[in-house]
């Protein structure tokens, strides 16, 4: 597995978390202890959405509202992995769990664990799913790790709708952390082959 730089270009609320009774490793209020992250109440309804807002600081870091069911959410930001080409001629797309909101333009150190293949009713998208290199995220380190995590597929392709308004993403697979990987280094190889920094 190799630890990649992502340059995060937007972040939001999830309700990527571990459930309830595996509380044991977060803080004692159930919720990251992060700036602009409040234990507001769930605003959402039933339904267990997050509700994301502008912080009251000013920071204009997003501040969220916990879901319903027993599920404390991390942040999600996107952005693309520094010096990489895809196939499309982008830097590689990633979307990564933190354990803080992230600014526009900020540098996360992450690992990727899985690789979420999708389709935007024009094309097919490819998005690296990574973890900051944080204690809360140790355990969540391939693709089988999802589920414990309430980070399925379908709730990654629902925060990549939020994070891309207008889009909608339909999942066709995900791919283990060994595709993921191998995707970012054949990227990376592309990008030195480019500019010429390939020996």
């Amino acid at each position: 597995m190799s630890r990649i730089t992502v340059e995060v270009e937007s972040t939001i609320g999830s309700a990527i978390g571990k459930s309830s009774v595996d509380e044991c490793d977060r803080p004692a209020s159930g919720v990251p202890s992060a700036p602009g992250v409040s234990d507001a109440p769930d605003t959402a309804g039933a339904g267990g959405a997050r509700a994301v807002r502008a912080a009251g600081d000013g920071s204009g870091v997003p501040s969220v509202s916990g879901p319903s069911g027993g599920v404390r959410g991390w942040p999600v930001g996107q952005g693309s992995v520094e010096d990489t080409l895809a196939p499309d001629g982008r830097a590689v797309r990633t979307m990564v769990l933190m354990p803080e909101p992230a600014r526009p333009g900020d540098e996360v150190t992450a690992w990727p664990v899985a690789l979420l293949h999708l389709n935007d009713g024009r094309r097919d998208v490819d998005e690296v799913l990574c973890v900051a290199e944080a204690e809360p995220f140790v355990d969540l380190v391939d693709a089988a790790d999802l589920g414990r995590w309430h980070a399925e597929p379908d709730v990654w392709a629902t925060a990549l709708g939020r994070l891309s308004p207008g889009a909608v993403y339909r999942v066709t697979g995900c791919g283990g952390r060994r595709e993921a990987d191998q995707l970012v280094s054949d990227a990376r190889h592309a990008y030195l082959r480019l500019t010429g920094c390939l020996e």
